[in-house]
């Protein structure tokens, strides 16, 4: 069983949150921000941002429906399509989707809300292989409102697209009073956090469907409804978390079931829940794994320094019989691993030990004290006569990786920059695909084979998308149409004052002329589609005389 690419699927998350004429459903914005995150995970499904759109109280159809019609136009494996928010029914017993300015009377539905037959006949017209529509609508509990499934199911059928349905709810069983969500969205949220044991590796939306059912039925809550129209429901469209939770040890981030604050007798214990897996070393994780895991503070090194929401923290090594014996080494493993946490902004658990500092640390044991990220470093002659590295490490808000906020510039909330790196208005890269590229390459600029390296031995390199991810290009972003180079190659990859020929000799585009060959390694094979895409955007311009600016 093949989980649909990401790169050739979309997604778009539709909600309507505000109301000018009927009661807001705030948590409609909150089903939003966390399914774009959970689809956007690499353990759930790895949907880029850019193909992960959230469209939040859009103000008329062309808003609501313009982001699924580019959508359709460019999936070629799956197309997803979520609403939620007031449905009301329109004069002639058709299905509209609320908008802010929507009236709760069908007199008036048919031009202050967005038929939902705009929406049908944009999925139809979609070349996506599987086309997905979830709807989760309430009627402000008429009776004439209802969406059962004798009702509803001729306003929503598709041909060809699996439609997942919430039954028709009350304002309490939608979002209950305290509730982070709506309550259909809920239980859909929740298996796919939390994956489903007894199921595969690769959940399908039958077994998504039958368990949100039981859920909803077990609460006394109305049952949701589906129609499969394409055999659509066996595709094994998300990762089970459960089975791979249980058979890969915990990397990055928080791990469920031990929030800030968690306490630990023992680095046993510690170790067992795996919050900090080393039993005596201090730093968890790996240069090649992208960076630090956590780190344990607990009064080890002298030089250390605890303010709270910032720590100063001393690499590891050189040290004997309790103390520093010889300087550090910055390429040593825990080292090396911090080092990489300041490119590749991976979030750090941090746990304090009683022997720290007294103001910050536990009068006994250890405790999980949240997650920072490493803004930097330096090394320096340490209160032993050693040189040693020192880390500095900043807590991130709540806990949580920075997102995006929603109303920045690039209009799209919820967006984890610790995994998406922004390379356009709107568009993100995938930080682990360019650090594998590196890794690969050694951080060795493919061009010219040069090594950016600090005082410290710390490794530096960036990436260049052949084929650009920003419109009108739209490239994938997959290693093939990734290069690794330094920041003056990539300057003039991207001016287009070097080419690339198929048999990779680069070329100097002002004079015409080879400046040399390519490298290349095993691990990483280059799309020769993408060196030719991007050698023709530059090709065939005429040459002009060199001008000083």
């Amino acid at each position: 069983m093949t989980q649909p690419d990401p790169q050739a699927s979309r997604a778009v998350l539709i909600g309507t949150a505000r109301y000018e004429h009927m009661e807001d459903l705030p948590a409609v914005a909150r089903n939003l921000r966390a399914l774009q995150q959970e689809l956007m995970r690499h353990e759930v499904w790895g949907l880029s941002p850019q193909h992960c759109r959230v469209v939040e109280d859009p103000t008329d159809p062309q808003g609501m429906i313009t982001p699924v019609h580019e959508a359709s136009d460019e999936a070629r494996e799956v197309l997803l399509v979520y609403f939620a928010g007031h449905g009301v029914i329109g004069p002639n017993d058709d299905l509209y989707l609320g908008t802010p300015g929507t009236h709760n009377d069908r007199t008036r539905s048919h031009y202050t809300a967005v038929a939902y037959d705009a929406l049908r006949t944009t999925v139809q017209n979609s070349r996506a292989q599987i086309r997905i529509v979830i709807l989760d609508c309430c009627y402000s509990g008429k009776a004439a409102y209802t969406m059962g499934a004798t009702t509803v199911s001729p306003l929503t059928d598709i041909e060809g697209t699996y439609t997942l349905t919430s039954a028709p709810p009350t304002k309490a069983s939608l979002a209950p009073e305290g509730a982070e969500f709506t309550a259909f969205t809920q239980e859909l949220i929740e298996v796919i956090r939390g994956g489903l044991p007894d199921a595969g590796a690769f959940l399908t939306l039958d077994q998504i469907f039958d368990h949100v059912k039981g859920e909803m039925a077990a609460k006394a809550r109305p049952r949701p409804w589906r129609q499969d129209r394409n055999d659509a429901g066996q595709v094994a469209l998300i990762k089970n978390r459960a089975r791979a939770a249980a058979k890969t040890p915990p990397g990055y981030g928080e791990i469920p079931g031990f929030e800030e604050g968690a306490p630990f007798p023992s680095r046993q214990e510690l170790h067992e829940a795996k919050v900090h897996r080393p039993l005596q070393a201090g730093i968890c994780g790996t240069y090649r794994d992208g960076g630090a895991e956590s780190i344990v503070l607990s009064g080890g090194y002298p030089d250390d320094e605890d303010y709270g929401d910032v720590i100063v923290y001393t690499g590891h090594g050189g040290r004997e019989n309790g103390q520093q014996a010889k300087d550090q080494d910055p390429t040593a493993s825990g080292n090396a691993a911090l080092l990489a946490s300041i490119t590749t902004r991976y979030p750090v658990r941090v746990i304090r030990g009683s022997a720290g500092d007294e103001q910050h640390s536990p009068a006994t044991g250890y405790r999980y004290d949240g997650l920072y990220t490493v803004e930097g470093y330096w090394t320096t002659i340490g209160i032993e006569g050693f040189r040693i590295l020192q880390f500095r490490l900043e807590k991130l808000r709540d806990s949580a990786p920075p997102l995006v906020p929603s109303n920045s510039m690039v209009d799209m909330p919820g967006i984890d920059l610790h995994r998406w790196e922004p390379v356009g208005l709107g568009v993100y890269g995938d930080r682990r695909i360019a650090d594998r590229v590196k890794q690969a390459h050694r951080f060795q600029c493919q061009i010219c084979r040069v090594t950016l390296q600090s005082p410290a031995g710390f490794r530096f390199a960036q990436t260049f998308h052949l084929r650009a991810l920003t419109r009108p290009h739209q490239g994938p972003d997959i290693a093939a149409n990734l290069l690794c180079v330094c920041p003056t190659h990539r300057v003039q990859l991207e001016l287009g004052t070097i080419t690339i020929e198929d048999d990779l000799k680069v070329i100097d585009e002002i004079d015409g002329v080879p400046i040399g060959q390519l490298n290349t390694v095993p691990r990483h094979e280059i799309g020769v589609e993408y060196v030719r895409y991007h050698r023709k955007l530059y090709r065939n311009q005429v040459r002009q005389p060199r001008r000083n600016h």
